[in-house]
């Protein structure tokens, strides 16, 4: 008789480490934008500046974005590999305490053979959060650019100039979208930096649950379809309840690879391990 299925090992991403992720990545994107609205405004303040100097200001605005690339690149990297580690630090211990717990729990007290991969899995987890973090920056300093040259070519003394990109820097990620208003762009910001702290936590979670997984020697997980907020993917819904080999995951048609729960990009999905000998 083949013996009764235990599953263990189901993790869902911690929503305090989630919501402590997203916060930083706010005061970063807040930081950067009262910084570059100083700098850029500094160049074409009311004024200030004659409009015979305008070629010569014109200069400076290319020499003041290379500044507030090289200053705000460095700083998105350097606070990006800090919060990760802190994550991958973090989402570890949890996995391992919650996953001895589960087992405990249902009278399983056996002690795990954790591999050496795990440094190689923080790294891993820190390098992926920096590549995330790192195009906020480049994706509002090339925004904030493109609105100064506009300015610019529409032409006008300095005093429209200043009048026209005053107001441009006081939401997160500056471009507004045709037929958008200010409130819809603030919260369209607002929500790339909880999608990406999101992704991140849940990520770096089903990677240590799965490696707590086999350090109790389970090589079977059951895939377990997580519905994403708005939509899913299809070839996910249809992995719901699917057993799969834990080094290998299930085949994905849409991306033409094995993949494993919460591997793509805002993938929701969880699992349950398999307990060796009850598969």
């Amino acid at each position: 008789m083949k013996p009764q299925r235990i599953t263990f090992g189901r993790m869902h991403p911690n929503a305090g480490y989630t919501a402590q992720y997203r916060r930083e990545i706010r005061k970063l994107i807040k930081a950067m934008r009262e910084d570059t609205r100083k700098e850029i405004l500094a160049l074409y303040e009311d004024g200030k500046t004659q409009d015979a100097k305008l070629k010569k200001k014109e200069k400076t605005l290319v020499e003041t974005m290379a500044v507030l690339r090289k200053r705000w690149y460095k700083i998105f990297e350097q606070n990006a590999r800090k919060m990760s580690r802190w994550l991958a630090e973090k989402v570890m211990k949890r996995t391992r305490k919650d996953i001895m717990k589960q087992l405990k729990d249902i009278g399983l007290a056996i002690q795990p053979n954790y591999s050496d991969t795990e440094k190689v899995m923080i790294n891993g987890i820190v390098q992926n959060g920096v590549d995330l973090i790192k195009t906020i920056p480049q994706d509002y300093l090339r925004e904030v650019q493109t609105i100064v040259n506009e300015a610019v070519v529409r032409g006008g003394d300095r005093h429209t100039i200043w009048e026209n990109i005053k107001d441009k820097f006081d939401h997160p990620l500056v471009n507004q979208r045709a037929g958008e208003s200010e409130a819809d762009a603030i919260k369209r910001a607002e929500r790339r930096a909880e999608l990406i702290a999101g992704d991140q936590v849940q990520k770096a979670t089903q990677e240590f649950a799965l490696n707590n997984a086999q350090a109790y020697g389970a090589t079977k997980g059951e895939w377990i379809h997580v519905p994403g907020e708005k939509t899913s993917r299809i070839t996910h819904i249809h992995f719901d309840g699917e057993v799969f080999d834990l080094n290998k995951g299930l085949y994905d048609d849409d991306v033409g690879e094995y993949v494993l729960p919460g591997q793509l990009i805002y993938c929701r999905c969880t699992f349950q391990a398999i307990f060796p000998g009850t598969e």
